[in-house]
């Protein structure tokens, strides 16, 4: 409510300056018009030219040039955001209004270049990008320090509005002449209280953005928070999961077993046959206690390993990491990824999977190198980013796990930080037989 208490104040200020402007000028327009027919109608020329040294050849023509080029400018600012053009040119439309702002004084012989305050006001609110912004208000701010009559009379012929007030005894002189100087001075206090409001409205906002900086913050920590409980919950039920299996299945199975094996003991030499039939049962059900087994280890293969190739699975993997972070992942794979075991497609899909996480998440990386290279015996796996790095690491769960993971399958796992990241893993390639 505050807020758009200050932005009704600030439009307030901003009318305040064109209304005033308006009326400073067409004073002055009345003055310079009304001190020309009184020279005529008096049949003083004579002692008014040989006052000055330049007289126009059209002033009645200026004053109205003036009068239009001031109407014709309102028009603009009014209409100038219903154009789509216009707002992505917003330095444009500033420096069309210098311009017609600068007809409008050059036609009133600088009495006043009050009316550049509009354009300053117009350039603060309308220019969104900081640079272009102090680009235009350094430009007029600098016509406005040049645009007053003892200056560009050396450069441009004109007539200086003291000049027309010489006309008029001095009790007229004075009192015009004050009015104009109280008017100019009043625009000038109405902008410099436009530009209280315009600072204090961006302080607000600068508070503003701040508060929701740390909120997000601390919502961040919180849903990271959140991240962690259920990490451990998802572990937790994991492990929930995997202590059912093996229970309900392997226990069952090494169980029976167990039992089968010391009956055997006992029969073998009563009855070898019986022996032999019992020993073909229990090589059966360790069978099947195997695929039971195979079943649930599947059931932890990444989704994607599931329903597409490795390569396929790495394709749609750094596609879609893309497409979420904006992050460039810049992948080269110079093997087939084929024949491979399930574990040894599980570790490269998830080293791939934690190195890009790690480069965000940590390195705060935008480029990311992924590289995949078979030799006679290894295949090679190479992430590296342009992150912050770290001198020190100090392996985090991630690191932890896939180390875990590589030395089951007897490789090794390799990591620098100096310059940005680098993970490098050496997996041995096995022959994937038919019965294991």
């Amino acid at each position: 409510m505050m807020a758009q208490i200050k932005k009704y104040r600030l439009w307030i200020a901003y009318s305040g300056i064109w209304i005033l402007n308006f009326f400073l000028f067409w004073l002055v327009e009345i003055i310079m018009y009304y001190t020309m027919q009184s020279v005529i109608r008096m049949n003083q020329a004579d002692n008014f030219l040989k006052t000055i040294y330049h007289l126009s050849s059209h002033p009645i023509q200026d004053l109205f040039v003036a009068f239009f080029a001031f109407v014709a400018l309102f028009i603009f600012v009014s209409v100038r955001n219903v154009f789509s053009t216009l707002r992505h040119h917003q330095d444009f439309v500033v420096y069309v209004e210098l311009l017609m702002a600068l007809l409008i004084m050059k036609n009133v012989a600088f009495a006043s270049n009050c009316i550049l305050f509009i354009v300053m006001a117009d350039a603060l609110l309308y220019i969104e990008k900081p640079v272009q912004r102090n680009i235009a208000l350094g430009i007029v701010m600098l016509i406005y320090l040049c645009s007053n009559y003892g200056f560009l009379s050396n450069l441009i012929p004109m007539i200086s509005f003291t000049e027309y007030l010489s006309v008029y005894n001095s009790s007229t002189r004075a009192i015009l002449s004050g009015i104009v100087t109280a008017m100019t001075s009043l625009v000038q206090i109405v902008f410099v209280v436009y530009m209280f409001l315009f600072i204090q409205i961006q302080m607000d906002e600068t508070q503003r953005f701040a508060a929701m900086s740390n909120e997000l913050k601390r919502l961040n920590i919180q849903l990271k928070g959140y991240a962690n409980i259920r990490e451990k919950m998802g572990e937790t039920k994991e492990r929930n999961r995997l202590a059912r299996e093996i229970h309900d299945t392997l226990g069952h199975t090494l169980t029976g077993i167990s039992v089968g094996l010391e009956a055997s003991k006992v029969m073998v030499e009563k009855n070898p046959d019986a022996t032999k039939k019992q020993l073909e049962i229990l090589s059966e059900s360790a069978k099947k206690g195997l695929q039971d087994v195979r079943r649930s280890v599947d059931k932890l293969k990444p989704d994607a390993l599931d329903r597409y190739s490795l390569k396929e699975a790495l394709d749609i993997l750094i596609v879609d990491f893309q497409k979420m972070t904006n992050v460039t992942v810049l992948y080269l794979c110079h093997c087939p990824l084929v024949n491979l075991n399930a574990d040894e497609e599980d570790f490269i899909y998830r080293i791939v999977q934690e190195g890009m996480t790690n480069a965000v998440r940590h390195g705060h990386a935008d480029k990311i190198y992924v590289s995949i290279a078979q030799t006679e015996n290894d295949i090679i796996i190479v992430i590296e980013d342009n992150g912050q790095g770290c001198a020190h690491i100090e392996p985090g769960f991630g690191i932890h796990h896939l180390t875990e993971r590589i030395e089951l399958l007897q490789g090794k796992l390799r990591y620098y930080g100096r310059n940005g990241f680098e993970l490098i893993a050496e997996l041995p390639i096995r022959r994937r037989y038919e019965d294991d």
